[in-house]
């Protein structure tokens, strides 16, 4: 449920932006939070918002183009990637002071094209996170060991799916022990991504960061994934210079996964030798 601080706003361009308020002394970085596939901003609502805002930090949630309240979901195939860069460009207009971004899964792709872009942040935090260099070599290792899972994840990614079924749910982003409860409240939830923003987080063209545009980074990866593999997430932590943070018995939707408090708290680590 959310909390009695939370509230949403709409943008320009009809955006939604959910906003919950730090309680307590407030730290000196917001924090703006970018959805992955099939979800919008509600992803974080109910652990993620108010566990950072209970931290001192005033937090943003942004649901991209077609996804959650947002306005475009009857265009969804026609949005790429660069349009939610656009999205993002356009929230963090909305927001005042140093400004740390944390995408998660697709929404890291996100995160790295804005910044490659010339965008405004102070950081970036990578939660189980599009690699630089892009989605194909995670690809191509599950199309050979667990073809089965590919074409379901390859659905998933074309939009072919409206209503995500709960089996390739489980299998995808979700540990074993997630319960029934979760995974039904998920799906009802979850929607179609646009088939062109699938294409576009293949890393041609390039997503990453130049060198030159490097900020502080974390990088965040799940024992469990079955998405992205841990090796990749040690690579990006490497193409970074930083440390990957490996969280036990946690699969890809860490957000929402029973155990999101171990993420949220590696997260917060950070944030406090970062953000304060």
């Amino acid at each position: 449920m959310p909390s009695a601080s939370m509230r949403a706003i709409t943008q320009a361009g009809g955006l939604e932006l959910l906003v919950e308020r730090a309680t307590g002394e407030r730290r000196r970085a917001s924090l703006l939070f970018i959805h992955g596939i099939n979800v919008g901003a509600w992803v974080w609502q109910e652990h993620f918002l108010p566990y950072f805002a209970g931290v001192g930090f005033d937090c943003y949630a942004l649901s991209l183009r077609g996804h959650g309240e947002s306005d475009g979901r009857e265009r969804i195939r026609d949005w790429s990637l660069a349009d939610y860069v656009a999205d993002v460009t356009a929230a963090v207009r909305q927001i005042e002071g140093p400004l740390i971004l944390i995408g998660h899964s697709m929404g890291g792709a996100v995160v790295q094209r804005y910044i490659r872009e010339g965008g405004r942040a102070d950081g970036m935090a990578l939660l189980t996170s599009v690699p630089p260099w892009g989605m194909a070599p995670s690809a191509i290792a599950v199309a050979m060991t667990r073809p089965n899972l590919f074409l379901k994840l390859s659905s998933m990614l074309s939009g072919t799916i409206p209503q995500l079924d709960r089996s390739t749910l489980h299998e995808v982003l979700f540990s074993p022990d997630a319960p029934t409860a979760l995974l039904d409240a998920f799906a009802d939830r979850a929607g179609p991504e646009s088939p062109k923003v699938a294409a576009g987080i293949q890393g041609l063209p390039p997503i990453a960061p130049w060198p030159w545009q490097s900020l502080p980074t974390f990088v965040l990866g799940a024992a469990n994934d079955r998405l992205i593999p841990t090796g990749e997430i040690s690579r990006t932590a490497l193409y970074y210079g930083c440390r990957a943070e490996i969280v036990p018995e946690l699969a890809h939707a860490v957000m929402v996964e029973p155990r999101w408090a171990e993420a949220a708290r590696c997260l917060h680590a950070w944030l406090g030798k970062t953000a304060s």
